[in-house]
């Protein structure tokens, strides 16, 4: 019996593990390219009203909170050099507070509303990169264009968030979103940060011989540099999960390479030694800001240490492993259903790896002294959460075109979209969008 059973996984396993493009797919209707447009623009305006809504309602609130302490600091920003630099000095990650201003000084518009305009714009930015990444994956998969289906799924993950259990510590505590919509900067930075992915995904396959699915023309390194630059520059974050997640994995390839003494082991070698090139700008960004915040800002005296695992975390939730079930079940069941293929693909590992290193950073990094209780090492984490998401979201929207029929596939397709649903309603539940947004 057990072995029958081992055997049963174990061809699930090979199965997921095959390149997807190698399935069957369901052939649906043609639909004009102006209909998939208008699909997607309208998805883009609803994800636009509910951020504006949301960031709206965040800075007109009672009391000071992230969007509305991250709001009035942008006025701070004048293009007085010595003025300017001073309010760097506390806040090198400043994107989006440059935009606010911009909005709020040269168009004259109210703080309240620039803030929620630019939190609203980056959302909807980061909406439509997301398209992009699920549109071009399902396309080189499947052969099929689903600009449609692909927007659909980039807005339900604008708006993903922690399954709300209401027994467990009021809901709330403790469990972390891969949309955490009470703060922009992380909002300015995941567009950025996914298209860095995405050249990085590209470089990945083009030394395993495979095509490029995001940046067909070229200049991948290029692209990368320059994203993951913009991602820093609007919080840096998203790179601190990305970077090294990419070096693991580039670094098993290039291991795996030499093990086998295979030829492909200088085209390895290139990309890592062309990558840490087109990351320099990025890493000297960082290394300038964290000089800036830690020792001339307003973060003076506090550094970077390693701490008790999980002694951070427990700030926030008594039982980790809880919040962590809470706030990934949906990814979670879609990595233990699809082993093979986040094992096999350059997304599925990618995404894997970068919510693990998102993880140990947050249980083992903090800050000294009292701004230890701030926890911010989980946006690391939450940046992880984003891809392993998105990623997920791309496995279910290839099983649901395969052609494969029979009351388990249904089941499993049935029970895997509802708790994608459950996730977007438990997200929007958290912001308020039902009782007091709309």
């Amino acid at each position: 019996m057990i072995k029958k059973r081992t055997n049963k996984l174990t061809d699930r396993f090979r199965e997921s593990r095959k390149d997807p493009s190698e399935s069957h797919y369901v052939q649906g209707p043609p639909s004009s390219p102006q209909f998939s447009f208008i699909v997607c623009a309208g998805l883009a305006a609803l994800v636009f009203l509910l951020y504006y809504q949301i960031a709206y309602a965040f800075c007109t609130a009672e009391g000071l909170q992230d969007m509305k302490a991250h709001a009035k600091f942008a006025l701070e920003f004048y293009l007085k050099p010595e003025v300017f630099f001073k309010t760097w000095l506390r806040v090198p990650h400043m994107l989006w507070h440059l935009i606010v201003k911009f909005f709020q000084s040269r168009i004259h518009i109210p703080l309240e509303e620039a803030a929620s305009l630019t939190f609203a714009l980056f959302g909807v930015f980061s909406f439509a990169v997301t398209a992009w990444f699920l549109c071009s994956l399902i396309s080189a998969y499947t052969g099929q264009q689903r600009l449609g289906l692909a927007s659909f799924g980039a807005s339900l993950l604008s708006f993903a968030g922690p399954l709300i259990m209401r027994w467990y510590a009021d809901g709330y505590t403790g469990q972390f979103t891969p949309n955490p919509l009470h703060n922009p900067t992380h909002t300015a930075c995941k567009g950025f940060g996914l298209l860095a992915m995405m050249a990085g995904i590209d470089i990945i396959r083009s030394y395993r011989n495979q095509k490029a699915l995001f940046f067909k023309g070229g200049k991948q390194y290029f692209w990368f540099g320059l994203f993951s630059f913009f991602s820093v520059l609007a919080k840096p974050t998203f790179m601190y999960m990305l970077l090294p997640a990419g070096i693991i994995m580039v670094l098993l390839d290039l291991l795996k390479a030499a093990v086998k003494k295979t030829p492909s082991v200088k085209a390895v070698w290139s990309a890592a030694w062309r990558l840490a090139v087109a990351a320099l700008p990025s890493c000297a960004y960082i290394l300038t800001e964290y000089t800036a915040l830690f020792f001339f800002g307003k973060e003076q005296g506090t550094s970077v240490i390693l701490t008790k695992p999980l002694e951070v975390w427990h700030f926030f939730s008594y039982d980790v492993p809880t919040s962590i079930l809470l706030g990934m079940f949906f990814p979670i069941w879609m990595l233990l259903t699809n082993l093979g293929y986040f094992y096999e693909t350059v997304e599925g590992r990618l995404s894997v790896l970068g919510y693990m290193m998102g993880v140990l950073e947050f249980s083992v990094l903090a800050e000294s002294g009292s701004r230890k209780d701030a926890g911010n090492f989980s946006w690391c984490m939450m940046a992880g959460m984003t891809i392993f998401f998105t990623v997920s979201v791309c496995r279910l929207t290839l099983s649901t075109l395969r052609q494969k029929s029979g009351v388990k596939h249904a089941a499993y397709l049935l029970f895997s979209w509802f708790l994608l649903f459950l996730h977007v309603y438990s997200g929007l539940s958290l912001y308020n969008v039902f009782s007091s947004i709309l």
